[in-house]
């Protein structure tokens, strides 16, 4: 595939997924056995990118990811991304505030035969944590 249809299906990855909840895109863009790296931890299957997604919707409610920026070279796509959502969920010992939150990060996906093989993702979660009252930093 292209560099510019492997940036069109990472979009669908944040658009649909993401933002308009549709897990059913992922039978579509994920390959079944992706391998995905999150917080220091490593998951593997798209059954597990399901249960992440169901994660974060008991936490936030408007869930809204705008992509910011796509680099493209060969099987890799790195994203920029910004993510707005409501709390309204318990997350560890937050909770709900009914406030937005707002973070950034970035993606790296490899892709194989048009579908997301493997994925890495670097998030702002300190500030996130933050936000949510569950972390305070010394002045």
């Amino acid at each position: 595939m292209s560099t510019e249809q492997n940036k069109a299906v990472t979009r669908r990855y944040f658009e649909e997924l993401w933002t308009q909840n549709n897990v059913a895109v992922i039978d579509e863009i994920i390959a079944p056995d992706v391998v995905g790296h999150v917080a220091g931890q490593t998951f593997r299957n798209a059954d597990m990118l399901r249960k992440r997604a169901g994660n974060l919707r008991a936490i936030y409610s408007d869930v809204r990811i705008s992509v910011e920026d796509q680099i493209a070279e060969g099987d890799k796509v790195l994203v920029r991304w910004t993510f707005r959502g409501r709390h309204t969920g318990k997350h560890l010992d937050a909770e709900p505030t009914g406030g937005e939150v707002l973070t950034t990060g970035m993606n790296l996906f490899r892709l194989a035969g048009g579908k997301i093989a493997e994925l890495w993702v670097e998030s702002d979660d300190l500030g996130e944590l933050q936000q949510l009252g569950v972390v305070t930093l010394p002045k």
